[in-house]
């Protein structure tokens, strides 16, 4: 069922928002290492520098958060190789920001043999992803450790967190887990494999083609997967999932975003003239941004409600791939950029 239809012209202005501060670069990338065995409790690297600003559009909404009256990044500064380790670490810094002044208070240094996530919790602290999964509180200082092994898994991986920072999605050898992010207990999900592009508080939603033999001619799919099972929501050209809140998913890819429920009926359609990618939502529901990458990368502020267009941001320094966007919570706020030049924008 088809209840609303944006169209968003080339050339439609929208609102502008107010610059509170602008700050770079905040980290200076360490040389990366290729043989060197590391020990002992400093570490000497040499080699080519390393690039902090994002090369990923996964990493773009996974590396910045508020967090009370902080803003927190993780920077990827270099590379290590660690003694016994097949392949050598990440090594990133946190920075945790001054909200009104965009001033370093914090910092605090960390490693992953994959990719860094940092997500906001609902309660003003902040969930670490890499080697090991981790509470911190504004000024990075540890509030809780998960224990993946505890519930007879050997392996977990977490990568995402639902739009209100309440739940983490934790894919397991086992199945599929959500785990509270105050308190870091897990529940079982599911005893299905599930490869999340995004959770809710009680959901995951996948974009793996499970349904490619019953729909041959589609090439992107939205699975939901909850308490009763695996549903197919979505199929079409184009798309990937995200959770706007628990009964509101957005489709978006190409030139084409869609706001659907979680039945799978298209609430609205928001068609533009470039290509768009997801690029975060306040958790209180209210709003979202989508990322269109046209000539120059513009940010589009909408309504999660109406599917209405309520700001524009341009960002100053241009990215890899996708500059680093998060909201406030209540969505009055947007940073966007990445450890080279970050700023904050006050929305209308």
């Amino acid at each position: 069922m088809l209840l609303g239809y944006v169209s968003i012209a080339l050339a439609q202005k929208f609102p502008a928002p107010t610059r509170v501060w602008s700050v770079g670069p905040l980290t200076k990338a360490e040389p990366a290492t290729m043989g060197i065995v590391i020990g002992g409790k400093r570490t000497t690297v040499t080699g080519p520098q390393v690039d902090p600003q994002t090369g990923s559009r996964p990493a773009a909404t996974r590396s910045v958060v508020f967090a009370g009256d902080r803003i927190v990044i993780a920077s990827k500064v270099g590379m290590r190789n660690v003694e016994g380790a097949q392949i050598p670490e990440t090594v990133y810094q946190l920075l945790s920001l001054d909200i009104r002044t965009g001033e370093v208070k914090d910092t605090r240094d960390t490693s992953a043999f994959a990719s860094l996530g940092v997500f906001a919790a609902c309660d003003e602290h902040i969930i670490m992803s890499g080697r090991s999964l981790m509470r911190l509180t504004p000024d990075l200082k540890d509030a809780g450790t998960f224990d993946g092994h505890a519930r007879g898994n050997k392996s977990w991986l977490v990568r995402n967190i639902s739009p209100g920072g309440s739940t983490l999605g934790n894919g397991t050898d086992s199945g599929f887990e959500l785990i509270d992010a105050r308190t870091l207990q897990a529940r079982t999900l599911t005893d299905l494999s599930v490869s999340d592009a995004s959770v809710s508080s009680k959901a995951a939603v996948s974009d793996s083609p499970f349904w490619f033999r019953d729909y041959p001619k589609a090439k992107s799919f939205a699975t939901l997967t909850n308490e009763r099972g695996r549903h197919l929501i979505f199929h079409g050209d184009c798309g990937g999932p995200q959770f706007l809140s628990d009964d509101r998913i957005l489709i978006s890819g190409c030139k084409t975003a869609r706001i659907i429920d979680t039945q799978g009926n298209v609430l609205h359609t928001i068609n533009l003239h470039d290509p768009v990618a997801f690029a975060g939502v306040s958790q209180n529901g209210r709003r979202f941004a989508l990322q269109l990458a046209g000539k120059c990368e513009r940010f589009v502020v909408y309504s999660v409600d109406t599917g209405e267009p309520a700001a524009e941001v341009m960002p100053d320094e241009p990215p890899q791939e996708q500059s680093w966007t998060a909201f406030s919570h209540d969505g009055t706020m947007l940073v966007v950029g990445s450890p080279l030049k970050l700023t904050l924008y006050r929305l209308p």
